[in-house]
């Protein structure tokens, strides 16, 4: 099974707030997936918003 986050900690990972994650999900369409009660990302989803929002110069080249 694959490694799920909650919000929380998929804000963390992000360093950004729980509130942005949550905008992003809303913007690029991520699904969540709901266990219980709680909210949940897939941990591939959570690499697309990654993937999407890198800019040029966070990726670092080989020396």
């Amino acid at each position: 099974m694959e490694q799920m986050y909650s919000l929380k900690t998929a804000a963390s990972l992000l360093d950004v707030s729980v509130k942005t994650v949550r905008r992003l999900l809303h913007r690029h369409s991520i699904p969540t997936y709901t266990v219980g009660t709680r909210i949940r990302i897939k941990k591939s989803d959570l690499d697309k918003i990654i993937i999407k929002n890198l800019s040029i110069t966070d990726i670092q080249l080989p020396v």
